[in-house]
């Protein structure tokens, strides 16, 4: 494994408490998939989340009668979605960091495949990898929907280049510290659609948070993409 890889997946092991699912996963439900591709859930769609943490939104579109999947790098995550949601323990899987061209997951193919705060975590070579896998799990006419960490982001500022399109964070502050801990951040709307070229693009937006009147966190901000395979 690249050493990137193994701080990245050092840092995750410590797992990402998340119980609720994101607010950014049931607006993209309502505001775009639904509407916008008529997926609900009632023809029991397959989903796949990349990078599903402890299962918070694999269990959402579950309960709306997907069959929703996901999988980590972090075991301890993962262990903690089965303990949760018993009922589709089956469902999850922990993933190699590295990826690989003949990654496949489940044994199956999906009409969705999200992946949210996930995919930053990657060089731009291995990121090109596990983007073909993923492309290739989607079904013709499937919905990828991802976001990508802008340069806007707080942690850019706190980073330096260290090559392949990763750069190094090093952060902290009462709450957090950030060291070995690399990024791949996304310039424009014109660097998220060539990182996501394989992807008929449909929508592009941002979700950007504040949580602090200091600037002890700054702000987050994260592209949004909506893509289809042709």
């Amino acid at each position: 494994m690249k050493e990137y890889l193994k701080h990245n997946k050092r840092h995750f092991e410590k797992g990402y408490f998340a119980p609720n699912v994101e607010s950014l996963v049931f607006r993209f439900y309502g505001i775009v998939l639904k509407p916008d591709f008529g997926m609900s859930g009632a023809d029991h769609e397959g989903v796949l989340d990349f990078g599903c943490g402890q299962g918070a939104a694999v269990n959402f579109f579950h309960g709306l009668g997907f069959e929703a999947y996901g999988v980590d790098m972090s075991e301890t995550d993962i262990t903690a979605a089965r303990q949760r949601y018993g009922h589709i323990r089956d469902r999850f899987a922990v993933i190699d960091p590295q990826p690989r061209a003949d990654d496949r997951y489940f044994d199956r193919s999906f009409d969705l495949v999200i992946a949210i705060k996930s995919l930053y975590y990657l060089s731009d070579e291995d990121m090109a990898i596990r983007l073909g896998t993923l492309h290739a799990a989607l079904r013709p006419g499937g919905v990828f929907f991802a976001d990508m960490i802008g340069t806007q982001s707080e942690y850019f500022a706190h980073s330096e280049d260290a090559g392949g399109g990763l750069r190094k964070v090093t952060f902290q502050n009462t709450r957090i510290r950030r060291e070995d801990y690399f990024v791949n951040f996304t310039e424009s709307e014109d660097d998220l659609i060539r990182k996501f070229s394989m992807f008929q693009p449909r929508h592009i937006g941002f979700h950007s948070d504040k949580y602090r009147s200091d600037a002890a966190e700054g702000v987050t901000f994260h592209h949004t993409f909506v893509g289809v395979k042709e």
